[in-house]
């Protein structure tokens, strides 16, 4: 197996671009004997002439004129695959395993992509959509790298940064009594039946929604438990009960489901961005950095 010195190729590209020695030993920084030494010895490795010179003249033969174009580009591919390994170890490239809840695929997501494209273009993101506590159970089990999810309870194994906080909004049925009004108050509702969050595992959105309804007054009356916003919106849409949503969703256009904001309830739905303890690479470093830093997200409504 041929194995060239990689000095010697950058002696060969030195004295190929400028074609004759003393300019090319400039170049370089060094005599022009001990350049003209090891073009001799590159061409003794590889079999060739890649120069022909006399007295006056330098010329690359043809065979030279092959190796460089050849060199030209094994060079451009070992500076560029350099530069990535500079690049993943100061956590500016890599592959990222990105999981979200289902309420970010429409509102915030498409932010926090372009973000991270814009800052960090380098870095390869494949995402996953989750309910909120299958996003968490990815993450310990390591399927994936990153988690926007409501923001958990306090752990050992999991760090957290808040990046969206998004108001409560109520969401009825179309041909619901209410729904042709313009305002409404939860109080209101304290004889509905909702479709509501889980409560298992500590389920924060569950107890955003438990909260709102106790400070209107109440403590709802479940008609189903459904961990992800589009299912609610579903029995929502059917008759099954009312829901409390993030407000972002209201943005959607539904059929069959109205829209209320709820000035009076100040609870809000929180997500963050949740990582792995123990994940020190500079990928997740960097990329919570940057992402965290989206501080417009934060008192969106």
């Amino acid at each position: 197996m041929l194995r060239l010195e990689l000095r010697r190729l950058r002696y060969f590209l030195a004295l190929a671009e400028n074609l004759h020695f003393a300019r090319a030993a400039e170049r370089l920084n060094m005599a022009q004997p001990p350049l003209s030494e090891q073009i001799r010895k590159l061409e003794k490795e590889v079999g060739v002439r890649l120069f022909e010179r006399n007295s006056r003249n330098v010329a690359l033969t043809e065979a030279g004129r092959v190796m460089l174009a050849g060199t030209r580009s094994a060079m451009f591919e070992l500076e560029r695959a350099v530069n990535a390994a500079q690049q993943t170890e100061r956590g500016q490239a890599g592959h990222l395993r990105l999981g979200f809840v289902s309420s970010g695929s429409v509102t915030f997501l498409p932010k926090l992509l372009r973000k991270l494209r814009s800052h960090l273009p380098n870095v390869r993101a494949d995402t996953r959509q989750y309910s909120s506590n299958g996003a968490l159970e990815a993450l310990v089990q390591r399927q994936i790298d990153l988690a926007v999810a409501r923001t958990p309870p306090g752990t050992e194994n999991l760090m957290h940064r808040p990046i969206f906080r998004d108001p409560v909004v109520l969401a009825v049925p179309a041909d619901h009594p209410v729904a042709r009004r313009k305002r409404i108050k939860l109080a209101e509702m304290r004889d509905e039946p909702f479709v509501i969050y889980p409560p298992q595992e500590g389920h924060v959105a569950y107890s955003v929604a438990q909260r709102a309804c106790l400070h209107a007054g109440f403590v709802p009356t479940v008609a189903e438990f459904v961990d992800d916003v589009y299912g609610m919106l579903a029995l929502v849409a059917a008759g099954i009960g009312v829901a409390l949503m993030p407000s972002a969703i209201s943005r959607l256009h539904v059929d069959g489901v109205v829209f209320f904001r709820l000035p009076e309830i100040k609870e809000s739905f929180e997500l963050s961005l949740v990582w792995r303890t123990e994940d020190e690479r500079n990928l997740i470093a960097s990329v919570v950095r940057i992402l965290g830093d989206a501080g417009t997200l934060l008192g969106a409504g």
